[in-house]
């Protein structure tokens, strides 16, 4: 047994929302994206369960739960998981979040219940459908508390972007392309936080070599925070680079065409 319960990774993006709100900026593009996304994976799982609970317990014999019914809803959750994952995002975490938690709620409905106590299936599941409610307002309540900002990237520096450091996913680049743009314009770091291994926090060292743009995980957010602030500003740091490549000499140009200042030394 693990020693104590493993974050997930949604959760420590929320806890970082929530503990550093007046330091943060969301893209406009990016808190849609984390809302619709939210959103259509409660609805989905709440479809599935709508629909697969009610004849799942009718071939166990089930017409109510108590507290003896455990082994048998560990077995809808692991057959709903099995199911569920050919029909979401695979590079999101979201709906596994929802449904780990959902779980969780479950199980601690059920041992709660006391000996003899049963509840009719209907009433247990609408219980969970208030429950998965409960659960997307808090994914989503910490997108929704923060200032957004509207940027539309130029399309040139998202092609540097894809060019650069072989981004696949134009969603991806579309946000770094906002982050970077912002950055330079407002002449103050950032930090993209993310959680985004595969194609985003993979690459990380060839986003900040090419366009000194930092990107790091909830957890280590703060610590590059410290590190960046002990730099110089974004234009002056860019301006002191020695040596520079053909594509930090592209992203420069490109940067000095848009905003109008020069970046390169």
């Amino acid at each position: 047994m693990l020693p104590h319960a493993v974050k997930s990774m949604t959760k420590a993006c929320s806890d970082f929302l929530k503990e550093n709100t007046t330091r943060c900026l969301l893209c406009s593009t990016v808190k849609d994206e984390a809302l619709d996304l939210i959103e259509r994976s409660h609805s989905l799982i709440v479809l599935d369960f709508r629909s697969q609970l009610k004849p799942f317990l009718e071939k166990q014999e089930v017409k109510q739960l108590t507290n003896k019914d455990g082994m048998i809803m560990s077995r809808f959750f692991s057959e709903r998981k099995k199911s569920l994952r050919t029909k979401v995002r695979q590079e999101s975490d979201v709906h596994n979040e929802i449904i780990g938690t959902i779980e969780n709620y479950v199980a601690s409905r059920l041992h709660s219940l006391k000996d003899g106590l049963k509840i009719p299936v209907d009433n247990f599941l609408a219980g969970m459908m208030t429950e998965l409610a409960t659960i997307k307002h808090g994914l989503q309540a910490p997108f929704k508390s923060i200032k957004t900002m509207d940027i539309t990237p130029d399309g040139s520096i998202i092609s540097l972007i894809v060019i650069g450091v072989i981004m696949i996913n134009p969603d991806d680049a579309k946000h770094l392309a906002s982050v970077l743009q912002h950055q330079f314009q407002q002449n103050k770091w950032v930090i993209f936080v993310t959680n985004d291994e595969k194609d985003i926090l993979s690459k990380q060292n060839s986003l900040s070599e090419i366009f000194a743009l930092h990107c790091s995980k909830p957890e280590w957010a703060l610590d590059h925070y410290r590190h960046i602030t002990r730099l110089k500003s974004p234009v002056e740091y860019f301006r002191q680079l020695p040596n520079y490549s053909d594509r930090q000499k592209e992203f420069g140009e490109t940067i000095e065409k848009i905003i109008g200042t020069r970046i390169l030394g």
